[in-house]
């Protein structure tokens, strides 16, 4: 009896603990983000979907959904180079995901810059080495229909659209975003991959990666979002 009473006071506190993070994750993208921002070694998680803390049957459950029809396999990689890609920065972090009845893999990664000189020398080693390592091209992403979808078009109203840098080869393909400044922070830059893991018709899964990239995005103003620059 005094287990069970313990147990259900835990799931209260954890309730309490959750509810509030949610409100703050809620309240946050709508707020000017300033001083309280983590660690450059903590930055690329930004745009890592990761899982959520939930109580079901006064037990804590990981959900690990991400939008509409992704779920995160295994954990984050905190500050390990994804796969498939030369190292552009010491900040990084990626993570695996599956589809809903599907067998496809995907793969989110990011990088993370705090200076435009290493950026811009960074964006120039990804871009010669993608070049290297399969096809590129450049392509016009329009996320309008995925945000509002989102519950994001509060925030985001009208049209959605940017370049995007497009890679294909056999063993990823996918699309590459740089968002420059998006906290309205001078130098301030991530670039965001947006992938399949293996050979695929890259057109075929745009759909799929549109939402994916809708459910992760974030930008204030003066800030951008746009492909590779050579």
């Amino acid at each position: 009896m005094f287990n069970n009473n313990v147990s259900k006071i835990v799931a209260i506190l954890v309730l309490f603990i959750i509810g509030g993070l949610s409100v703050w994750f809620i309240v946050l993208p709508f707020i000017a983000i300033g001083p309280g921002l983590p660690p450059p070694a903590g930055m690329p998680e930004w745009y890592i979907p990761g899982y959520d803390i939930k109580i079901e049957n006064e037990n804590i459950v990981k959900d690990r959904s991400v939008a509409e029809q992704f779920e995160l396999i295994g954990d984050r990689k905190i500050n390990e180079n994804p796969p498939y890609f030369p190292v552009i920065s010491q900040y990084c972090s990626y993570a695996n995901y599956s589809r809903t009845q599907s067998d496809d893999r995907y793969l989110v990664a990011a990088w993370y810059f705090e200076d435009s000189k290493k950026f811009l020398q960074a964006e120039e080693e990804l871009l010669q080495y993608l070049k290297g390592h399969g096809r590129v091209s450049n392509m016009m992403v329009d996320i309008s229909e995925e945000i509002k979808r989102s519950g994001k078009d509060e925030r985001y109203k009208g049209k959605i659209m940017f370049d995007v840098t497009q890679y294909e080869n056999e063993i990823t393909s996918g699309y590459f975003l740089v968002y420059n400044n998006p906290f309205g922070i001078k130098d301030d830059y991530f670039i965001v991959y947006y992938g399949l893991i293996g050979s695929v018709n890259l057109s075929n899964q745009t759909v799929f990666l549109k939402e994916l990239i809708a459910d992760g995005y974030y930008v204030n103003e003066p800030g951008t979002v746009g492909n590779l620059k050579s």
